[in-house]
């Protein structure tokens, strides 16, 4: 892997579990990690759900082999989210891990 294309500052999100001051359970995400990676946009679809546009963007994100990364987490980069579907450890070698992932357009950042 060339390090000079990991030139974007991302951060691993997981969802964590607090309780608010009412005592109830809430989920947040919380940051793990922060770390290089090469984001590249592959398409981009738009449709209508319940009268409003949505936009779903599809990338390819590239980072160092992460241990403990999986689809359960989410990609942070900037004010930008985007959904983990699925990770590839290319060619098993522990060396780089490309990411397929969803940009989530009306997620906001919490």
């Amino acid at each position: 892997m060339r390090a000079g294309r990991l030139r974007q500052r991302i951060e691993l999100q997981m969802t964590s579990q607090t309780r608010n001051a009412w005592g109830d359970v809430v989920e947040a995400w919380a940051t793990y990690d922060t770390i290089w990676a090469h984001i590249k946009p592959l398409s981009g679809t738009e449709r209508r759900a319940a009268q409003q546009p949505q936009a779903d963007v599809t990338h390819e994100i590239t980072i160092r082999y992460h241990k403990g990364v999986s689809p359960t987490h989410r990609v942070l980069y900037k004010t930008r989210v985007f959904a983990i579907n699925s990770i590839i450890n290319r060619d098993e070698r522990n060396k780089e891990m490309v990411m397929s992932c969803t940009e989530q357009v009306d997620a906001g950042v919490i």
